[in-house]
């Protein structure tokens, strides 16, 4: 059975089968995650996939988000995606724009808080502090980090 047949609809894997490193099992935190929200400043709620699985550490679910851009799981610029992660430097909680077509959010997942619930969560406060650079996020022509 791959991977994909084990998980909800609306995930996103790598498409080869080793788990990526720092890879824990659960759903449920403490851990780190990341989702990507597809249209996110459209009216109304985003459509996001999620990664559902934890990682130990920041820059763990920032190394998982990297393969799934390197092998084309995750968006079609996802080699120039998965450049801007390299040059980023320190990973932390952040949000990858790549235009107006997806924000790519890695995130935090506190203890007893389900990955979607944190990547739901941290994805509305992010996207109401940014909200006055929209137009600067979606006219940037790259992928940027906010």
């Amino acid at each position: 059975m791959s991977p994909a047949s084990r998980t909800p609809y609306n995930t996103m894997v790598p498409r080869d089968d080793p788990p990526s490193p720092g890879e824990l099992a659960g759903v449920v935190g403490p851990g780190w995650s990341w989702a990507a929200f597809h249209q996110p400043w459209a009216t109304g709620r985003p459509s996001p996939k999620y990664r559902w699985t934890l990682f130990g550490t920041a820059a763990e679910a920032v190394g998982d988000l990297r393969r799934c851009f390197d092998d084309g799981s995750a968006g079609s610029r996802g080699a120039l995606c998965s450049s801007v992660l390299r040059q980023r430097g320190a990973p932390r909680e952040l949000v990858l724009c790549d235009g107006a077509d997806w924000a790519y959010a890695v995130h935090e997942v506190r203890g007893a808080v389900h990955v979607t619930d944190a990547g739901d969560a941290y994805f509305a406060r992010w996207r109401t502090s940014m909200e006055g650079h929209r137009f600067t996020i979606i006219n940037a022509g790259v992928p940027t980090v906010w």
